[in-house]
């Protein structure tokens, strides 16, 4: 494995997708990367906007050092439809359970988010450091 494919793991994996309410999807997922395990994804979609949140597990040994003590992550999430949802990059600098939430306005994109969707998968881009930038993520 050479350094910039230890430094950003790319890594998919879906594994149960349940419907709440109309227009609301949960997902539980399987995503590892620098030893954080995203675990559930829940998004729901109202006009042109998706609302998102990514749960994941921070390992505290992980943040043990403070001058490694910070990650930098980006996720997509999937749509069956062939659409997806990339987030900004997000830090996180301690160990433990964390949620990031972000909406997405799909507007620029035909407004996307007015017809039903369904997650396909989750794929999550890291770099340990501030200032670093999560690799691109590959079609």
């Amino acid at each position: 494995m050479n350094p910039r494919q230890a430094c950003s793991l790319f890594v998919l994996a879906l594994f149960g997708l349940s419907t709440s309410v109309a227009g609301a999807e949960k997902a539980e997922v399987s995503v590892r990367t620098h030893g954080h395990r995203f675990h559930h994804v829940a998004f729901d979609t109202s006009g042109c906007t998706v609302k998102y949140r990514l749960f994941f597990d921070a390992p505290a040994e992980a943040y043990a050092n403070p001058a490694k003590a910070h990650f930098q992550f980006k996720a997509r999430l999937r749509m069956q439809s062939g659409k997806s949802v990339v987030s900004l990059i997000f830090g996180n600098h301690g160990g433990g359970e964390r949620v990031y939430e972000r909406d997405y306005d799909t507007s620029s994109e035909g407004c996307w988010a007015k017809e039903p969707q369904k997650l396909a998968g989750v794929d999550v881009e890291a770099c340990r450091g501030r200032g670093c930038t999560p690799a691109a993520f590959s079609e």
